[in-house]
């Protein structure tokens, strides 16, 4: 199996383990509910480990769901290798 379908397979998987992870179960698994009169709009990543990926919203930090995110970053690494495939099938076509 070439590189081309190993990326498709990748993203096509990824894509739908997260899909039906986020129906499922939802994309977060829990927030903090604290009150901020003045938020700062930003978004940053605190913590990643096995049990999910810890975001902070400049008042609530929410734990993302770990299928949702390894669905995720299984269709990137389709895309990578995907790509990879694409490049190589263009030079061969030269």
């Amino acid at each position: 199996m070439g590189t081309l379908r190993v990326g498709a397979v990748c993203f096509g998987v990824g894509l739908f383990v997260a899909s039906v992870a986020a129906v499922a179960f939802g994309v977060s698994f829990g927030c903090t509910e604290v009150f901020c009169e003045d938020p700062q709009p930003t978004l940053a990543v605190t913590g990643v480990s096995l049990s999910g990926v810890a975001v902070f919203d400049g008042c609530n930090t929410c734990r993302l769901n770990p299928a949702v995110v390894a669905g995720i970053a299984l269709s990137a690494l389709g895309v990578i290798v995907g790509g990879v495939g694409v490049v190589g099938d263009l030079r061969d076509a030269e």
